[in-house]
């Protein structure tokens, strides 16, 4: 038997509305920039006082057509008090950067999905973070099946004691959740 990873564009609409809304549900301003936008179905019917969406694919929704991964670095990130990473997989690198990132202000919401399996491959920034990059391709699945625990242990590495989720599994372990940098 094979589990066949399948991208799908917010397969939990529900879930992914509900933890954005716990997020800033204290929130007097919100400004919201969306890193993996799609088609804006999760920002569509929460009050934002600024939205900005990005994603790779035109004519997906009100976006900055682009990679996120190369735009990243020239966003004026400061003027946002939310980030949503919602992105497939676990997006280790650009956590790197919003957490590196001395523009974000103190008080900032990153919101997250992470998605994964023992058939998921981990990103090469979080190989390179664990020192396990020479002993992945004798055990993927290994590495692999641990990716939401290193996640963890990454923010934890970086200063964020707390994170606020949910967990799903199915055939995948599913977390949504958002820190406070």
């Amino acid at each position: 038997m094979s589990l066949q990873a399948t991208k799908t564009d917010n397969k939990s609409i529900a879930n992914k509305i509900f933890i954005r809304r716990e997020a800033i549900k204290n929130l007097k301003v919100v400004k919201v920039i969306d890193l993996f936008a799609g088609r804006n179905v999760l920002w569509n019917n929460i009050k934002t006082d600024k939205y900005f969406g990005i994603d790779i694919e035109n004519n997906k929704g009100t976006n900055l057509t682009a990679d996120t991964r190369k735009v990243f670095d020239a966003l004026n990130i400061s003027e946002f008090n939310v980030i949503d990473c919602d992105s497939y997989g676990i997006a280790f690198d650009l956590y790197k950067k919003i957490l590196n990132n001395d523009k974000i202000k103190k008080g900032t919401i990153v919101l997250y999905t992470l998605i994964t399996n023992e058939f998921t491959k981990i990103q090469n920034e979080a190989k390179r973070e664990f020192n396990f990059k020479s002993f992945y391709n004798k055990a993927p699945s290994l590495f692999n099946a641990r990716a939401i625990e290193f996640f963890y242990e990454f923010l934890a590495k970086n200063g964020i004691k707390e994170v606020n989720y949910y967990a799903i599994r199915d055939n995948f372990d599913k977390h949504y959740g958002y820190f406070v940098i």
